[in-house]
């Protein structure tokens, strides 16, 4: 689906050592690897440990009408 936003709802920590995040996003099959790469620096910079491994998974939220025809009267 080219054209559409990829769009990151929020960021959470799920594990401490070592420090691992959960991105919520709307497309996390279509995440660049690059980006991924510079929100690891980021929060390595953030809180000041370079060098600790950083793990990121990406998650899509869960949508409440998937699944659910649209009817039209």
């Amino acid at each position: 689906m080219a054209g559409r936003r990829l769009k990151i709802k929020y960021v959470t920590q799920v594990k401490a050592r070592p420090p691992g995040f959960v991105i919520s996003c709307s497309r996390p099959d279509a995440m660049p690897q690059s980006y991924i790469r510079y929100l690891v620096n980021g929060l390595r910079e953030s809180f000041d440990i370079p060098g600790v491994p950083i793990r990121i998974m990406l998650r899509a939220p869960d949508n409440p009408y998937a699944g659910k025809a649209k009817s039209r009267r």
